[in-house]
């Protein structure tokens, strides 16, 4: 296992609203304003609005449609529910937008003193499915909920989505209600994977509350500040954070379960230094790799019972289980190696997925107005490729497309996007998209990005060395690299897909979920970073070659089916770190975790071998 020189984006923890573009869409069917008929929301921080908002999300549910909240002051009077059917009565399998024109623009308000029994607690918007993992592609984006006054009993939202579904750019404010929760993911069982970005909690007892054993959720610039109780609280799920602020003065972090938490800051407010910053408790295991705390009694206190008494008490003593301030590497559990090695992690290179400048929405090329079919029903392949071929760099996909052909994404396409719709249902094009060179033209867009769709049956093909950047999409063939495609990087968040094969490519990945049977991910002499890979059924769920390096920071396998077939993670000539979990039902779960073969000699590592002590790599002692 070789480390490489630790390179990071240089943003800092926490997240940033600064520079946020307003979020506009062109007029079309498939986005919906709240504020136009038949919905006619005012907006205007004094009209009650539930009514209004209800009514929009009934009509949207299951629709593959965006629910537009423009620049206004929402105001509501009772919970917002998410319904399992459509307003017509057919079954919703999530597939629901709700979207904000921005942050610090759109905000939905609690109506004061409606939520007043702290022993009652109910949220401003619920966004429940089925706690069966069959509630897909569901998102929350660029709006404030506001707990408003005397509402002690307020959850500002309880969010759900399976296989992939996000929250990004919201803020959850409670200023005067000491309310309960803010971001609340842990209110039923089976939630997620699902990715949580660039969000802020102020203020509530509990900031983010997560919980149950399944299945995976990941954080990436989270802002939680002025807690009462703790900042975030884990009972059980697989999660993984980078990029996390916390300024408190209650512990920034309660967990058992799976917590893998990179590049954070935590900051204890006065009266924190009888705390740890970070609580493991229940047996929970624990991976943190560049944190930064002060204020805390300790960074990190390790205990088997969840009596907090017991934390405080190694606070004044030596032991080994509390390390800090700063932790350079910690693990709750020796990593287990079959080769001898020097360090834990890989440390990985790390980078941010790119972002494109916002283009006016008139200057987007919408592929109805070339002649696409919205409803999926006629071949839209010819009229797509006109829209690719005008010259727009923005191409819009608002509802179902079939494809027949392949369609060659070139020219000055840099940017692909959806309403949450599929293409291609049927799995006729094979593959649907064809990733190919840019314009050679001055000013031409090296990069690429393809984002909310829900499923892309016929995959992806990338005939290109240009970046490709893959955000809240499905893919359900494979996504396939040709020769031209050595040497390129890939930004994957909040993705989907199977079979995933590599060769020679820069990959990041946030919030990846692998769902096929056989291998899943197949790295060759490719740099592959992972913040939360939830995969499902069996077979070898890693196998890293010639050279490739793979870093695997949590997540877990849904072991549904029989886990002798293949090792988890298969290792040749090639460097592997993973903090990862396993939950299986079927009592069948993987019996070899790993086979790795270097210089000819091959090795197996067995489930249940292995020391399960502390690790601990440069960490400072704490204040005593």
């Amino acid at each position: 296992m070789e480390i490489a020189n630790q390179t990071v984006s240089a943003t800092e923890a926490g997240s940033d609203f600064t520079n946020l573009s307003d979020v506009a869409f062109p007029v079309c069917s498939s986005v919906i304003n709240v504020k136009l008929p038949p919905y006619n929301a005012k907006g205007d921080g004094q009209s009650d609005d539930t009514q209004a908002i209800q009514n929009a999300i009934d009509d949207l549910m299951g629709q593959h449609r965006i629910l537009y909240f423009p620049e206004g002051e929402y105001l509501i009077s009772r919970t917002i529910r998410w319904s399992k059917k459509h307003s017509s009565g057919s079954d919703a399998w999530g597939h629901n937008w709700i979207q904000g024109q921005n942050v610090n623009k759109t905000k939905i308000t609690l109506q004061d003193g409606v939520f007043n029994n702290a022993n009652n607690p109910q949220s401003m918007m619920w966004c429940g499915g089925f706690g069966s993992a069959d509630w897909f592609h569901n998102y929350v984006e660029d709006i404030t909920f506001d707990v408003g006054s005397n509402n002690a009993g307020a959850i500002a939202i309880q969010f759900y989505s399976n296989n992939y579904g996000a929250i990004r750019n919201c803020r959850f404010l409670d200023r005067k209600s000491h309310a309960a929760i803010g971001l609340d993911l842990g209110f039923q069982d089976m939630n997620g994977p699902l990715f949580v970005k660039n969000c802020e909690v102020l203020g509530f007892r509990i900031g983010i509350k997560t919980g149950h054993a399944v299945n995976g959720q990941t954080f990436e610039y989270i802002h939680m500040k002025d807690q009462s109780e703790v900042g975030f609280l884990n009972e059980g799920q697989s999660i993984s954070v980078r990029k996390l602020l916390s300024r408190n003065k209650v512990p920034a972090i309660k967990t058992y379960g799976t917590f893998a938490l990179i590049e954070s800051t935590l900051e204890g407010l006065v009266g924190a230094s009888v705390h740890p910053a970070v609580l493991n408790f229940n047996n929970g295991r624990t991976y943190i790799r560049g944190l930064s705390t002060s204020g805390y009694g300790r960074a990190v206190v390790s205990i088997q019972t969840p009596d907090q008494s017991a934390a405080y008490r190694l606070l004044s003593s030596d032991q080994p289980e509390g390390v800090g301030p700063n932790v350079v590497e910690f693990s709750s559990q020796a990593p287990l190696s079959l080769f001898e090695t020097k360090n834990a992690s890989q440390r990985l290179p790390i980078f941010d997925s790119p972002e494109l400048k916002a283009e006016p929405v008139a200057r987007w090329a919408n592929v109805v107005d070339f002649g696409a079919d919205p409803t999926g029903t006629k071949d839209s392949s010819a009229a797509i490729q006109r829209a690719v071929d005008s010259g727009a760099s923005t191409l819009f996909l608002p509802g179902f497309f079939r494809l027949t052909a392949t369609v060659e994404l070139r020219a000055n396409v840099s940017r692909v996007i959806g309403t949450g719709g599929w293409v291609d249902y049927e799995s006729k094009a094979r593959p649907d998209f064809r990733i190919q060179d840019g314009s050679s033209s001055e000013g031409s867009n090296p990069i690429i990005k393809i984002e909310h769709l829900s499923s892309i049956n016929g995959g992806i093909e990338v005939n290109t060395s240009r970046t490709i950047c893959l955000k809240s999409i499905g893919v359900k063939q494979q996504i396939v690299f040709t020769e031209k495609a050595r040497g390129g990087k890939l930004f994957m968040e909040d993705v989907t897909t199977n079979d995933l094969a590599l060769n020679e490519q820069k990959v990041w990945a946030r919030q990846l979920n692998v769902e096929n049977e056989g291998s899943h991910i197949f790295n060759r002499a490719s740099d592959l970073w992972v913040l939360g890979y939830k995969t499902e059924r069996g077979g070898t769920l890693l196998h890293t070659t010639s050279g490739g390096r793979s870093e695997i920071l949590g997540g877990f396998s849904y072991t549904t089916t029989a886990g002798d077939l293949a090792p988890m993670f298969v290792i040749e000539n090639a460097s592997v770190f993973a903090f990862f979990g396993e939950v299986c039902y079927t009592g069948n779960p993987f019996k070899t975790i790993v086979r790795e073969k270097q210089n000819g000699i091959e090795k197996l590592l067995r489930r249940g071998e292995g020391e399960t002590v502390p690790y601990v790599a440069e960490a400072r002692a704490g204040a005593k």
